[in-house]
């Protein structure tokens, strides 16, 4: 009798976890702490200055590019006495600029635009803020990119712009 009860409660316990799995339907809510954040303009463009400087150029801010059609597009950070420069576009000035720039290259590759006209020498590197994007409060579940490594991925993606450029292969 006693071994009929051991199977009649653990029988009991397999039924109760199976209405349990099948009570919690549909998809997990979202943790409030899985939202990302691109970072703001002042924080992109010190990490972009900290990349140049760290490749031994000294920089400067808001250079306008004339790069054709009318539009020109402002590097945020740029060397001084050099023709390269950074635009980091947030989300809104990627949506005011879409019809306007070339289109980009094929993912992982960089994007660089050449000037035209009288700044046709020069050359910017277009960072997208949203590639960029990280979670400030990495509490939640999935993939959590922090701050450090967003700033971390800038900086590696300046600095191979640079090198590339100081080596005559950005044309």
């Amino acid at each position: 009798m006693q071994r009929f009860c051991r199977m009649l409660a653990a029988a009991a316990l397999v039924v109760a976890a199976g209405v349990s799995v099948l009570g919690c339907g549909g998809k997990e809510a979202a943790s409030p702490h899985d939202v990302l954040r691109v970072p703001d303009d002042r924080t992109a463009t010190n990490w972009i200055a900290k990349a140049f400087r760290k490749q031994g150029l000294e920089v400067e801010g808001n250079r306008e590019v004339a790069i054709g059609g009318g539009v020109v597009l402002v590097a945020d950070v740029a060397a001084q006495n050099e023709v390269w420069g950074v635009a980091w576009l947030t989300p809104e000035e990627v949506d005011s600029l879409s019809k306007k720039l070339p289109s980009p290259p094929p993912s992982g590759a960089l994007w660089v635009i050449s000037g035209s006209g009288q700044d046709s020498a020069q050359r910017v590197l277009v960072l997208l803020g949203k590639s960029f994007d990280y979670d400030p409060d990495p509490r939640g579940k999935g993939v959590v990119r922090s701050m450090e490594e967003s700033e971390a991925r800038v900086i590696r993606d300046v600095t191979d712009f640079v090198v590339r450029a100081k080596a005559g292969e950005i044309e």
